[in-house]
Parts: C-alpha cells; sequence; structure tokens
C-alpha cells in the first residue's frame, strides 16, 4: 500500500511541474529534489511494508513515508484548487495584480511554507534508512521468514471433522481416475483461501482408488517464494532416496545463488526426476500455488507417457489453474450451505459430546453465527474452537456473538486470509480496500467502482488501452484471486455486479483504517474520523452522528442521509446512492475539484437549475451522472474537456454543441438530437463507446441521414441505443459497425426498405427492439445473427400473431425475451433450435396459447411466465408439463 501512496504523490508532482502555475515559480528546483528523493525511497518500500508487522522500525518508517506521501498531495491540490478558483472571471483582475510579485498572496506564502518542511521531511526518512539499517530488513518475503517449498508428509487416514466435501471429492476422484484420458492432465481445484481445498486434496489424496490408482503418489505444498529446485527435489525424495552426490550439490547450490549454477542445478533433477518417473503412473499435488509461472517452469520434468499419470493443484487464482491445463475447467469449489456449516460449526463446538441435548436453545444463534461466518469452513473451524471452551448456554454464546471481533477472535482466520492482500500487486492494494466503502452484503455495480477508482487515479496508464479497459482487467484479477464475487456478468462476459465477502470485507476495513485509507460512518460504530483520512463511507441514516469533519477528505460515499458536505472544498469523489429527499443544491457550490459525481436523488428543490451552475464549475470532472435531474443540461456543460462518462436527464439532456471537442467522452446517456448538428456540424466525439440518443421536444426530431454520419465517425461505438417518437423511420444500415455488440431501436419501421439481416453489425450480442410495430415476423432474420447472445422483444416490437425458429437458427442466443406483445398467439420451434438458450421470459403476451417444444433445449435453466393467458398456464401444469419440467427454475404466475 505504501509504494501505490508514493506512487500517486510522484504522479501528482510530475503533473504539476509540467504545468506553468505562476504560484510554483521559484519552487522547480524543490519540487524536482522532492520527485527524485520519492524514487529513491520507493525502492526500499516493498521490502520494509512487508516487515511492517514484524520488525517496529520498518512500520514507523513506513508510517512516516505515508504521512508525507499525503502531504505532498494536500500542497498538490491546494494549489490546483486555487488555480481554478483564480481562472473564475471574478477572480481575473485578482490574478493580474498578483501576477508580477506572487509573494503578495498569502496563499503562496503558506504554500512555500509547507513545501519547505516537506523537503525537510524527506530528508530526515531518507536519512533513517542509513541510520536505523533499514536496508538491511530482509529479503522482501511475507512476515519475515522465507518459507522454502517443502515435503509435506500426509497421514493416510481420512478427515472426520470436514463436512460438505463428500460430492466434491467423488468428482475429484473421477477426474483423477478417467479413463477416457490418457495424457498427463492438470487438474485444479480452484477456490477463496480458507474454502477447504487443500482438505479436498487430502481427501482425494488419501482415498482408496486413488492410492489404488497410481505407481507414485506425491504431495508437495508450494509457498510463495517457491524455488524450483526445492519443487524437484520434494518431489524426487517422494520417490526414492536421494543420492551422496545429490545431496552434495544441494548443499553447493545453496551456498552459490549465482544464475549458473542454479540453472545447471534445474536442469540435473529435472533429468533426475524424468528419469525416476520413467514408465510409472504418478499422481503430484501441488498445493496452494500462487504464480502463474511455476507450471510453466515445472512442466518439462514431470513426462507424458500416456499412461493416466495425473497432477492435481490447488490455488485462488483461476488464471493459474488455466495456464496449467486450458483444456481442464477448474474445479471451483463453493462455499458451504447452510445446514453444512451447522454441522461442522457443532463437530467443532461439541467435539466429545452430542449437541442435540442443547440445539433447541442455540438454534438462531447458531444461524446467526453461520452467517457471521459466510459459510466459510475455516472461520467456522476457528469459531467453533472458540465455542467448545465456552458452556453450551445461550447467554454464555450470545455474549460471544456480541464480543465477537475477528481481528482478535478470528486471528489465525484472518491471518490466512491476509496473505491474499499480501501477495496483492501495489496497484490493487489502494482498489481492494477501496472495496470496504460499500455495506455489508453490498451488490457494487461494477462500471461505477471502475469509474471510481479512475477518479482517484489508482489506475495505471497502459498502451493502448484506455484507463477503465485497464480497470477491468484489475477488476477480473481480484476475481482470479478469489477478492471477489461476481454476482452478474453483462452479456459479453465482463463484469456487471460484484460482491465481497464478509471475512474480505472486514480484512479490507481492517487494512483501510491501518493504513489510514478509509474512515466508515454507521450507527453502529464509532465514528471519529481522523483529520489526515482521505476518504469516507457514509453508512448510516442518523443526521445527528453525521456532523463530522476532515479537511483532506477527497472522497465521500453516501448510502444514507446527507451530511454537511460543503466544507470538503478538495473533494474528488461524491456518491449519493440512497434517496435523500432534500439534496442541498448550495453544497456543491465549493466542490470545484470533483472528478466523479453522481445523485441518485430526484431533484425537486432547484428552480433556478443552480446546480448546472454549480457544475460548470467543476474543471476537473470525469464522471458526471444526474440522470434523475429535472433541468435541461447547458450549453456550458460540453466544455469541460476532461469528461469521460456523462448521463443526463432522459427528456432533458442537450447534445454537445457542433463546437465541443470532447477526447476523453466514453459514455453519453441521455441526449437529445439536435437539429443545429445538420447546420452547424457535428461534434469531435473520437471516443465515444456507449451512446443514447432521442428524439426531444424542442431540440428537434432526428434526422436520420446526419445520424448516419454521427455513427460512422465513431469508430470504438460499443453500444448504441435510439429512441424516435414520429410514426415511422428507416432503419440505418449499421453493417460497417463491426465493433458494435448491443443495439437497441425503439420506434416503428418505414415500409420503404426491407427488415433484413444486413441492416444490423455482423458480431451483434445484444439487440432490443421496442415499439417497432413490425407486421412480417422478425425471427427468420435475426435467428441468422450468428454472434447474437440476447434478443428482448419489447412492447409492440411485433404485431403478428406467430412466431417461428427454425432448426438451426440463433447458435449463440442465450437469453430469450417476448414482453407486452398482446397479439402473440403461437410460438413454433423446430426440435434443435435455440440450442445454448439459458433463460427464457415472457410477460404481457396474454393471448399466447402455445409455446414450442422445450424439452430439446437441454441448457434452459429459468423460465419465467407472467402475464400469459391461463390456458397456457393451465396446459404447462398438466398435459404439456413434458415440455419444460427439466427446467430447474420456473416462475408462472
Amino acid at each position: 500500500m505504501a509504494e501505490a501512496i508514493v506512487n500517486h504523490a510522484l504522479g501528482k508532482l510530475a503533473d504539476i511541474v509540467g504545468k506553468e502555475i505562476s504560484f510554483l515559480q521559484g519552487y522547480h528546483r524543490q519540487l524536482d529534489s522532492m520527485q527524485h528523493e520519492l524514487r529513491w525511497i520507493r525502492a526500499f518500500l516493498k521490502d520494509a511494508e512487508l516487515k511492517r508487522n514484524s520488525d517496529e522500525r520498518a512500520k514507523n518508517w513506513v508510517n512516516e513515508v505515508h504521512d508525507v506521501a499525503y502531504r505532498i498531495e494536500d500542497v498538490i491540490d491546494t494549489v490546483v484548487a486555487e488555480v481554478n478558483n483564480f481562472n473564475q472571471p471574478q477572480m481575473i483582475s485578482v490574478l493580474n495584480r498578483v501576477l508580477m510579485n506572487p509573494k503578495k498572496l498569502p496563499i503562496v506564502h503558506k504554500i512555500s511554507e509547507e513545501i519547505n518542511k516537506i523537503e525537510k521531511r524527506i530528508d530526515e526518512i531518507s536519512q533513517c534508512v542509513e541510520k536505523y539499517g533499514i536496508r538491511e530488513l530482509g529479503d522482501g518475503s511475507i512476515g519475515g521468514v522465507k518459507k522454502p517449498v517443502m515435503e509435506t508428509v500426509l497421514p493416510d487416514t481420512d478427515e472426520t471433522d470436514v463436512v460438505g466435501l463428500q460430492s466434491d471429492k467423488e468428482n475429484i476422484i473421477k477426474l483423477l481416475l478417467d479413463p477416457s484420458t490418457t495424457r498427463r492432465c492438470v487438474v485444479s481445484i480452484v477456490g477463496l483461501g480458507g474454502l477447504g481445498k487443500t482438505t479436498l486434496a487430502r481427501k482425494a489424496y488419501n482415498s482408496y482408488e486413488v492410492k489404488k490408482g497410481f505407481d507414485f503418489r506425491v504431495w508437495v505444498s508450494i509457498s510463495q517464494n517457491f524455488k524450483l529446485i526445492d519443487l524437484l527435489v520434494a518431489i524426487i525424495k517422494k520417490i526414492r532416496p536421494l543420492k551422496k552426490d545429490e545431496k552434495d550439490l544441494i548443499k553447493d547450490l545453496r551456498k552459490k545463488q549465482d544464475a549458473i549454477p542454479q540453472r545447471k542445478g534445474v536442469e540435473y533433477f529435472t533429468n533426475g526426476l524424468n528419469m525416476a518417473l520413467r514408465d510409472k503412473k504418478y499422481l503430484i499435488i501441488m498445493d496452494d500455488i500462487w504464480t502463474e509461472d511455476l507450471w510453466i517452469q515445472v512442466k518439462g520434468a514431470l513426462p507424458d507417457f500416456n499412461n493416466g499419470s495425473r497432477v492435481l493443484i490447488t490455488t485462488r487464482f483461476s488464471n493459474i489453474a488455466m495456464e496449467a491445463d486450458p483444456t481442464y475447467n477448474p474445479y471451483e469449489l463453493p462455499l458451504l450451505s447452510d445446514q453444512e456449516s451447522q454441522e461442522l460449526l457443532l463437530k467443532k463446538a461439541f467435539p466429545n459430546q452430542n449437541p442435540e441435548n442443547y440445539l433447541k436453545d442455540l438454534a438462531d444463534l447458531l444461524k446467526q453465527f453461520t452467517v457471521k461466518c459466510g459459510n466459510l469452513p475455516l472461520a467456522l473451524v476457528i469459531l467453533g474452537c472458540l465455542l467448545s471452551r465456552k458452556p453450551p448456554t445461550y447467554s454464555s454464546w450470545n455474549k460471544v456473538f456480541q464480543t465477537l471481533n475477528w481481528h482478535v477472535d478470528g486471528k489465525k482466520c484472518m491471518e490466512v486470509l491476509a496473505t491474499s492482500y499480501e501477495d496483492l500487486p501495489a496497484v490493487l492494494k489502494p482498489c481492494f480496500m477501496y472495496l470496504a466503502s460499500f455495506p455489508e452484503d453490498y451488490q457494487i455495480h461494477a462500471k461505477s467502482l471502475i469509474r471510481m477508482w479512475v477518479a482517484e487515479g489508482f489506475i495505471r496508464e497502459e498502451r493502448n488501452k484506455t484507463l477503465e479497459e485497464t480497470a477491468e482487467g484489475y477488476l477480473e484479477e481480484l476475481l482470479q484471486r478469489s477478492m471477489i464475487q461476481v454476482s452478474k456478468r453483462y452479456y459479453n462476459g465482463s463484469i456487471k455486479y460484484c460482491c465481497i465477502h464478509d471475512l474480505l470485507r472486514d480484512l479490507a476495513i481492517e487494512k483501510a483504517k491501518e493504513y489510514g485509507f478509509l474512515a466508515i460512518i454507521s450507527n453502529e460504530a464509532g465514528n471519529s474520523m481522523h483529520a489526515t483520512v482521505r476518504r469516507a463511507a457514509q453508512h448510516c441514516v442518523c443526521r445527528e452522528i453525521m456532523d463530522y469533519t476532515s479537511p483532506n477528505l477527497r472522497s465521500l460515499l453516501c448510502f444514507g442521509d446527507l451530511p454537511n458536505f460543503s466544507r470538503f472544498k478538495l473533494l474528488n469523489i461524491f456518491s449519493e446512492m440512497g434517496k435523500n429527499k432534500d439534496v442541498r443544491i448550495d453544497n456543491f457550490k465549493e466542490l470545484t475539484q470533483l472528478k466523479y459525481l453522481v445523485l441518485c436523488s430526484y431533484i425537486y428543490n432547484d428552480s433556478k437549475g443552480s446546480l448546472w451552475k454549480n457544475v460548470s464549475r467543476m474543471r476537473n470532472l470525469q464522471t458526471l451522472d444526474l440522470s434523475n435531474y429535472s433541468k435541461p443540461s447547458p450549453d456550458c456543460l460540453w466544455d469541460i474537456k476532461t469528461l469521460r462518462h456523462v448521463i443526463l436527464p432522459k427528456t432533458h439532456g442537450r447534445g454537445p454543441p457542433p463546437t465541443a471537442d470532447l477526447k476523453n467522452l466514453q459514455t453519453l446517456k441521455t441526449v437529445c438530437f439536435r437539429t443545429l448538428w445538420q447546420t452547424k456540424g457535428l461534434p469531435n466525439l473520437p471516443a465515444i463507446r456507449v451512446l443514447r440518443i432521442t428524439e426531444g421536444i424542442n431540440h428537434g426530431f432526428i434526422c436520420w441521414e446526419t445520424l448516419a454520419t454521427f455513427l460512422s465517425r465513431l469508430h470504438h461505438l460499443v453500444s448504441l441505443q435510439i429512441k424516435c417518437s414520429r410514426n415511422s423511420y428507416e432503419m440505418l444500415d449499421m453493417s460497417s459497425f463491426q465493433g458494435m455488440q448491443s443495439l437497441h431501436v425503439e420506434g416503428s419501421w418505414s415500409l420503404k426498405k426491407a427488415f433484413d439481416v444486413n441492416l444490423f453489425p455482423v458480431h451483434l450480442l445484444k439487440l432490443t427492439l421496442t415499439n417497432s410495430y413490425l407486421i412480417q415476423d422478425p425471427i427468420p432474420i435475426l435467428e441468422k445473427l450468428e454472434s447474437l447472445k440476447v434478443l428482448k422483444l419489447m412492447q409492440y416490437s411485433y404485431n403478428g400473431k406467430k412466431i417461428n425458429c427454425s432448426e438451426k437458427g440463433f447458435t449463440s442466443l442465450e437469453n430469450f425475451e417476448l414482453h407486452g406483445l398482446p397479439n402473440l398467439e403461437e410460438w413454433k420451434m423446430e426440435g434443435g433450435g435455440m440450442a445454448l438458450v439459458k433463460k427464457i421470459e415472457i410477460t404481457g403476451c396474454e393471448n399466447l396459447q402455445t409455446i414450442p417444444e422445450l424439452q430439446h433445449t437441454t441448457n434452459l435453466k429459468e423460465l419465467r411466465l407472467n402475464g400469459t393467458s391461463q390456458d397456457l398456464l393451465g396446459k404447462l401444469r398438466g398435459k404439456e408439463q413434458y415440455k419444460i419440467k427439466h427446467v430447474p427454475s420456473i416462475h408462472m404466475i
């Protein structure tokens, strides 16, 4: 985390040095010196931070580095704020008066003093590296002890105190002994730390079937700092005793750490392992792999004799599993069920007695404990051991529940989870801690999270990628490391909603407090907030405890009632997630530094449209979401060159004027078509990826020729929604939009152009039609879109009585929805059609009498029928039940 904080400060220093700011005339030498010293300090940070838990010198030094980096940020942000204020029209004359002699300005004197103090403090911190021996803190391994790969001798007995793994054990054994696959393949068990991956692998390893099925079985545990030679030697030792010359070679290699001897040693033991395994059917289990390149290094030592040999690995990271064997899907170990969780907790809480006598009194607490543990086996085991030392009474267990502190009582569990945090790259640590901002069990909107990360400055620029694309990669990496869970994905596979396990959220909160990264304001917790805190998450709904202050606050996320936040002049991020009835517009007057502004509430108390005036002063704004605001957007909004994502009121969003040059703008929803685009030209929006455009009162009807010209210039367009309110229009030819993935067209079709598949982008993944009033059945046309995954025919998109799917139609479709088609009576589908469909939803089709033989759609997982005819529901519950009885989830209303 320290490295991330320093990187952030360095980025701001580089940015400010490159700007011609009169305030800073005469200070460039000092700022350059700060940059140089911070880069030098950064070289020692990684090792020092890893040692901070075991070495007080390291802890104090790292904290000092945090402090000075934050102070640098404060100075820079204060300068930027003052410059922005001086750029306001009323301040121009003041700026001119002080330009020749800036020292007359009080703020310049204050900044000068602070720069001198920071420079002095940096010198002191640099000297501490030598003075207190920071340089010799160690080798950078976690916890101060470097753990080598080591052989583990496992008892040949099955665990009796674990539950919920019997079916998983059987599945793993089948994969290990599968007679149809004779090549040496890799089976992977993937899951969160503490979930039971090692226990499952051990159960399979010790099973009778596996013992009988292999000539050799070898188990090795892998540390985060493994050495390939140690791994090779550990495997060889399990197969045969080491020879004397091999023992001598190992001793010699441990003395000589040079690359050439190490490489020769690897080659020697690789050949030795190949010889030891020759013509043998072997099973090698490598437990807890942390790095993707391990398999690349070791696979050459594990020969494939095409005799059914296997390698089994356990890991927290799905990308490692895919690297090891792309043809085998990782076996993802799920959390325990509620019943299994209670069973495991009871086994640990009552190790030598029958718990049945106590269940009546403890049943409610038992459920609460399992919820607290999040069905995580490791947490349940630790809690069960704690309860086993308490009297089995309600009052005793309730006292444990009320006072339970996972940072103390669950220390072992948190230490296991903390290893996942310590292993994160520096760029991911602040991203992970940011998840602590969200309430427990909150469904986090991935796009919003990514935009906040970008506004915070967490994301590093990568060549040929937007910051958002890089951030999406960060999110996927957190998923691969089992640090988050996916709740829902978009049609294109990207994450839509994610959540964080409660224990990992506790870990994020603990780390955020430790580094002064975040304060959480809630009804339950103490709400004191240190003056240096940078971020706050407001979870409470009681205004009486919300009067907190922190002049350095940069980020404020509100999930409850709004506090008085107008004093936070350096605020970069403000997100209002609740539904507040009295959002005060004047609170935004001083927030000129905002980069991210989202208001979810409907704002009625701004008759003069003052909010837009305040927004126009936010010259660094990146994300703006005022979709529930009732006032039309002004043209001055588009003077903000930093805009990246803009979501406007659905009927009041005014599109950019022709003079707009918004090179960073990627999302634009919803804007009305402007007639002046036809006469005065089109705005320059080269980076647009998501566009929602509509006709609007006083903004002009859509001119399709102008719109076609506009769209043809948007080479990165991925998602487009067009809403037309006229009686009919001519469908645009969008076949040239190779990158478009989602298209939503609302409005009736003109009869001038035939409805044809060639009008649509060839790689379209999602299509929604609304109010199209088609007479011709669209299915025979749309089913030819080979990449289409989602099709939604919304209200009055089709006026006919029948739709018919062919046997070879919709080869990729996964989601099919019919909504508000009152004339539809019959849906037919030839056997084999929609082979991959997973969800079918039909609502508001009250005259629909028949649906097809869905028993042929073997991938169908969910069927929802709402507002269809009673006759149809009666058939599906009676004589036609055979059509849908294979579907796991059926909702019929």
